[in-house]
């Protein structure tokens, strides 16, 4: 039964020049050049997306997305670009940049107008198929508490238009601007999330299913549930961790094995809004921070503590699956820092954005054959400074 919640990820990934470290807006011409058909545009030229096959375990998966990155990176390179995989660009500002003309991305421009042309983010979306006999949505409804848990281990845009904004995910703050985002409401079934969805349809409210834009939902296409508020990742390994931990709390969910975050004496409406702040809280510190737990004497936990928590949890399903490297991989990232903590100690450490950008393009390559760095390709990159048992 567990090895029937599949799992599949899609990437979003910055274009930039290969000189500069500028972003660039050359998504046509990349995909134009793209005879393996392995990439996808998406709303702002400044974008490829990648999307995995279908995958069954951590390994698998790890090896789909190493092998997905090196297509788009032999891809752009044919056109003067590198690929950065991180929440947002670091120095590149949004003026002069272009917008794909498809019919559904001049309505999603219409509509949020100034947004759209000023907003350049860059997620990671994570689906897990989940059986045909299983209702998504008291599942969605049963982790929804995870998901600062999860954006705090995803964080990489600390930058934005060479400034440090004192977040860690300053892309999932932006993200905000934009309707349906965030944490969803409570539902109780199928049915109740379709009444919702055909509300927003016959109101004009959205164009499509598909502007629903929650940090979960079920995809409307596919039998998945799909997590859509994390950053894009630099390190490979990383991303691959963080979707399996996925897969292993959803299948733990369902099953019945495992407990994650719950209100506690919080009416529904109370935890909701307890989750949204606390994925704000997780956008503003990341790993650093604390979440408001209403089963605490205090009333908070540490971000970390509750990852950690998080992965006691799991532990006897990992174990039973075979995937406690995923277990090891978070904990390595727990000690090491995010992508985020990274970005900054290079920064610190060389003073220039456009460092930053050139680490970013090493880190997103790593491990993929791509990389210019052999002899770190089995160990990953331990970034400018060693720190900490993880590093």
């Amino acid at each position: 039964m567990l090895d029937e919640y599949t799992i599949g990820v899609e990437e979003e990934y910055q274009l930039v020049d290969a000189h500069t470290g500028a972003l660039r807006s050359q998504a046509s011409d990349v995909l134009s050049t793209d005879w393996a058909d392995a990439l996808k545009g998406e709303l702002q030229e400044t974008t490829v997306e990648i999307e995995t096959s279908v995958c069954a375990s951590y390994d698998e998966l790890t090896e789909e997305l190493k092998r997905r990155r090196f297509q788009a990176a032999t891809t752009a390179a044919a056109e003067g670009l590198e690929i950065v995989s991180a929440g947002l660009h670091p120095f590149s500002g949004w003026e002069g940049h272009e917008f794909r003309t498809a019919d559904r991305y001049t309505a999603i421009k219409n509509l949020h107008d100034r947004i759209v042309r000023q907003v350049y983010v860059f997620g990671m979306h994570v689906h897990i198929g989940i059986p045909e006999q299983r209702d998504r949505i008291p599942i969605m409804t049963g982790v929804r508490g995870v998901l600062p848990h999860l954006l705090a281990l995803s964080a990489s845009s600390p930058f934005l238009s060479a400034d440090d904004t004192g977040f860690a995910s300053y892309r999932a703050v932006l993200w905000r601007q934009f309707p349906y985002t965030g944490v969803p409401p409570r539902f109780h079934s199928e049915e109740d999330y379709e009444e919702f969805v055909l509300l927003l349809l016959r109101s004009g409210a959205i164009g499509d299913r598909g502007n629903i834009y929650w940090s979960i939902r079920p995809h409307f296409s596919f039998p998945t549930l799909e997590f859509r508020g994390m950053d894009a990742c630099p390190s490979v390994e990383d991303a691959a961790a963080i979707a399996a931990l996925i897969r292993l709390l959803i299948a733990g969910v369902a099953e019945q094995r495992v407990q994650p975050p719950d209100r506690g004496e919080l009416s529904a409406e109370q935890f909701n809004t307890v989750l949204t702040e606390n994925e704000w809280y997780a956008a503003r510190f990341g790993l650093n921070g604390f979440l408001t737990d209403p089963r605490e004497p205090s009333g908070r936990v540490a971000v970390r503590t509750g990852i950690r928590r998080l992965l006691d949890e799991v532990a006897p399903l990992a174990s039973e699956l075979g995937e406690t490297d995923v277990l090891d991989r978070i904990e390595q990232l727990l000690q090491r820092g995010s992508g985020a903590d990274r970005m900054r100690q290079v920064y610190e450490e060389r003073g220039s954005y456009q460092e930053v950008v050139g680490w970013l393009v090493r880190e997103t390559l790593l491990g993929t054959g791509f990389d210019r760095r052999r002899n770190q390709r089995h160990t990953g990159d331990q970034g400018p400074t060693r720190r900490g048992s993880g590093a």
